[in-house]
């Protein structure tokens, strides 16, 4: 190539490098791109026309059918009863030219509950009239569930942390109290000045190792929850649990004439610790006899079902004494509290039951009235 024909070349390249490129004609595919990978919906209301948008994500979201018409009356419909009121004081401030900007409980158009982060902002016109609200709301209910999940698990955390804590006071203010007496009585026995006294003492003696033992095989009661939270769930069957503790506990059911029961059809099993869920059924069950009403006999309903949440539930109703939860409610899962005049109730099975349940996130609810009897609503995690 010849030095023109260079030169020309040269000229021709540097003159294509700095010629513009066209731009691409602007569409609607990056901002669909956009709102369905955020998930995340337009709306508009045009307070002028008297009419409303919702763009197609929003739609979907929402899963309206094809052919919904929005419209502004039939706005709060898409909102959960217990958040309407604060969205309809976004609606009004959106009128005097307010933002809105927060997390909202949305319904979709089958009546499905999801969490939104929303933002709005009003439409101004050339004489900053505000003649329309517009903005975009995102599905967030993944992310909410796993926020209130933590914060419920700190609050399980919270409260077990609690009871463990006067937990541990209790169980050394008796060790303590249980050795001091121990002392005292060794060095009472040392000195006995007749037989009758040595006796008494070593009776005392006795007594004092029992009390000793009690409190050691409760504390580790407590610790083996702790261990096995940990270990793998296996299927449970309601149904043969009852059965097992039943069987274990017949003598006790048979004297107390005892009328039990049961209905597992609508969830007949779960994946749980199966030592947890015999202790479960074990404490409020022998609970229920233990603190029989004395003009009727004891019947004890059992059953499973699932919440609005999905969530399993295990009932427990007696007819027993009841409890006076105005007085008791907030020392009920206390250790070493009792609320009846038992000499064979020691305060322990409701403690261990609700560190079991707690161990596996689960929920334990009690209603109960004097005379009437209690029922004890276990909800299991999902």
């Amino acid at each position: 190539m010849n030095f023109l024909a260079q030169k020309r070349s040269k000229i021709l390249i540097k003159d294509t490098q700095n010629t513009p490129k066209p731009t691409p004609p602007v569409d609607d595919f990056y901002y669909k791109e956009i709102a369905q990978l955020t998930a995340a919906g337009g709306f508009s209301v045009d307070f002028q026309e008297k009419t409303s948008f919702l763009d197609p994500e929003a739609r979907r979201i929402l899963r309206t059918p094809s052919d919904y018409k929005a419209s502004l009356n039939g706005a709060l419909d898409f909102f959960a009863e217990d958040h309407r009121e604060a969205v309809l004081k976004a609606f009004q401030g959106a009128a005097t030219g307010k933002s809105y900007k927060g997390t909202v409980k949305m319904l979709t158009y089958d009546r499905k509950e999801f969490w939104a982060r929303a933002i709005g902002k009003a439409v101004f016109n050339d004489r900053n009239g505000v003649i329309g609200f517009r903005g975009v709301f995102q599905d967030i209910s993944e992310a909410k569930e796993k926020e209130l999940d933590l914060k419920n698990s700190l609050k399980v955390i919270e409260s077990q942390n609690t009871r463990l804590f006067n937990f541990a006071n209790t169980v050394s203010h008796n060790l303590r109290s249980h050795a001091s007496n121990l002392q005292l009585t060794a060095e009472l026995l040392a000195t006995a000045e007749s037989v009758e006294e040595e006796k008494e003492l070593k009776q005392n003696l006795n007594e004092i190792s029992e009390n000793i033992t009690t409190t050691i095989r409760h504390l580790n009661e407590i610790v083996a929850i702790q261990v096995k939270a940990g270990d793998d769930k296996k299927v449970v069957s309601f149904r043969e649990t009852l059965l097992r503790v039943m069987h274990a506990i017949q003598n006790t059911i048979f004297t107390s004439e005892t009328e039990i029961f049961s209905d597992f059809s609508e969830v007949p099993e779960i994946p749980y610790i199966p030592a947890y869920m015999e202790s479960i059924f074990h404490n409020l069950i022998t609970n229920a006899i233990k603190f029989k009403h004395p003009n009727r006999k004891p019947v004890i309903d059992i059953c499973t079902y699932k919440d609005e949440q999905g969530h399993t539930n295990l009932m427990v109703k007696d007819n027993g004494l009841g409890i006076d939860l105005e007085r008791f409610g907030d020392r009920l899962f206390q250790i070493y509290e009792t609320f009846h005049f038992k000499e064979n109730g020691a305060g322990v099975g409701l403690f261990i039951t609700k560190n079991q349940v707690e161990a596996l996130q689960g929920v334990i609810d009690v209603e109960s009235a004097v005379n009437i009897g209690t029922t004890f609503t276990i909800r299991f995690a999902q």
